[in-house]
């Protein structure tokens, strides 16, 4: 797994990258089919956080739409305003991967606490399960250590926008709950513990970002 340091600047280069193909890495992105409906891996953002997908801007967002040129003409249009979310990665303890459709399987255990008092097979091991469009990879952690992981209703990618001209991007969570109407979409900020859902210091995250780095797709030079 990447350390915190090259968490940041994976980080850093894609905020800086003005060559990130938008359609390409969409479409690759929603591949990946855990979100059900393509439309999905793409939101936009509007003033506060919160996001509407291309059918709720069309009036039903209820109405499964093709990713046309009606629908990259609304993601164009969003950039130079709010921005978009692409959701490139999903993370949840209720997805079981088998191990040998993973490309790792990682078993995180820094815990701190002295084991005299608490026996290793007393505490309560759970197993993440990671995908993007191209790999799945098993996160093992004892709820111990504290970490937070992700919800089903989570899921991780980039949110992107145009600043004085120029193209910048974020790592970020988009979250809603069942009785939410909106998606909202949430930075990674390192000013965060470890512990925290959008630190980067957060193992999970911090794999999250290695995997989401390769299925961002660049424009060719």
């Amino acid at each position: 797994m990447i350390s915190e340091r090259q968490a940041l600047e994976i980080a850093e280069r894609i905020e800086n990258a003005d060559n990130i193909d938008i359609k390409e890495t969409i479409e690759k992105a929603a591949t990946a089919g855990y979100l059900g409906e393509k439309h999905f891996y793409c939101t936009v953002i509007e003033d506060g956080g919160f996001t509407h997908t291309v059918p709720e801007i069309l009036g039903d967002r209820y109405k499964s739409i093709p990713m046309d040129n009606l629908y990259y003409d609304i993601i164009s249009k969003a950039l130079d305003h709010d921005g978009i979310y692409i959701s490139l990665a999903y993370s949840s303890p209720y997805i079981r991967l088998p191990e040998e459709d993973c490309s790792e399987v990682y078993e995180y255990d820094e815990y701190e606490s002295d084991f005299s008092e608490m026996e290793e097979e007393d505490l309560y091991l759970m197993e993440y399960g990671l995908i993007t469009s191209e790999e799945g990879k098993i996160f093992r952690i004892y709820a111990e250590e504290g970490i937070s992981g992700h919800e089903p209703t989570e899921d991780v990618g980039i949110m992107v926008n145009i600043i004085n001209g120029e193209y910048k991007a974020y790592f970020a969570l988009r979250s809603t709950d069942r009785c939410m109407s909106s998606f909202m979409v949430l930075p990674f900020n390192n000013e965060y513990p470890k512990e925290h859902p959008l630190s980067f210091k957060n193992p999970i995250n911090r794999m999250l970002i290695e995997m989401i780095d390769k299925v961002i797709i660049l424009k060719s030079q």
